[in-house]
């Protein structure tokens, strides 16, 4: 894509998550004034339309940008492997505000010091804050003397990715995460289709945050139209953990976050 054409399509994603209205090309030549001619703007919206990357709703209406132009355009702005540095209040303000879901897990450390072998019947896994006893078994024994030293948290999300159902349910009633809940309302319309409720409860439930590691996530891992974001979190309150957001593809992330970093 030209220069200019991608300075044209970053201002109609900017006006259009502001207005969530169809963008013309007189509103676009009112801000860029003499540097595009309205012509010029005219050619551009038909060449970003055909590659895919603007929509036009109505014939006599402006053009909006498509979910692939959303996509890459908070790709560039959002880095989730950055520390969210914020506070409780600004995450119940700002997502209720821009109805975004924030999904808050805050754990203190718990890490696996001993693993103790009662007469090849009971295998004691004892942690600095927990213990739990599972049913002995020669290969669980091994792997898990492969995790000694890792946090909890670190062992619930392998149990999971391994799918030892019976040791992560045991992990989870060891040590529940604290985790806190901003505007669920945000993803009303997500249960609007059946398939979607395992992934809405998921989240609800911070299952989450065994399944993903921190980055960017859209439709291979969501319902189709969402983006949610996965990372560290250090709160104000002397609190640390991890964070998923996640709202609607068009909405204003990049005012959410400047509002959550002030």
């Amino acid at each position: 894509m030209s220069k200019r054409k991608d300075i044209l399509l970053e201002q109609v994603i900017m006006q259009y998550l502001r207005s969530k209205e169809p963008i013309g090309s007189e509103s676009l030549k009112a801000f860029f004034g003499n540097s595009f001619s309205s012509a010029t703007i005219r050619n551009h919206f038909k060449a970003l339309s055909l590659e895919g990357w603007l929509f036009q709703p109505h014939v006599s209406s402006g053009r909006i940008p498509t979910n692939a132009a959303l996509k890459n355009h908070w790709l560039k702005k959002i880095d989730p492997k950055s520390t969210l540095n914020t506070s409780l209040q600004a995450l119940r303000t700002s997502s209720y505000k821009h109805k975004i879901c924030c999904i808050l897990s805050i754990e203190s450390s718990n890490k696996l010091e001993r693993i103790i072998n009662i007469e090849d019947s009971f295998l004691v896994l004892l942690f600095e804050k927990s213990q739990i006893v599972v049913a002995y078994n020669a290969s669980l024994e091994r792997f898990l003397q492969e995790l000694k030293n890792l946090d909890i948290t670190d062992i619930k999300k392998i149990a999971y990715q391994v799918r030892a159902s019976e040791l992560l349910a045991l992990l989870e009633n060891a040590h529940k995460a604290n985790i806190s809940r901003f505007c669920i309302s945000a993803l009303e319309d997500m249960l609007s289709q059946s398939q979607n409720e395992e992934v809405f409860l998921d989240i609800v439930n911070g299952f989450i945050f065994h399944k993903l590691e921190n980055g960017i996530y859209f439709e291979k891992s969501l319902p189709k139209d969402y983006l949610g974001v996965m990372q560290e979190v250090c709160l104000s309150e002397n609190l640390s953990g991890r964070i998923f957001c996640i709202g609607r593809i068009d909405s204003d992330y990049t005012r959410f976050y400047s509002e959550l970093a002030s």
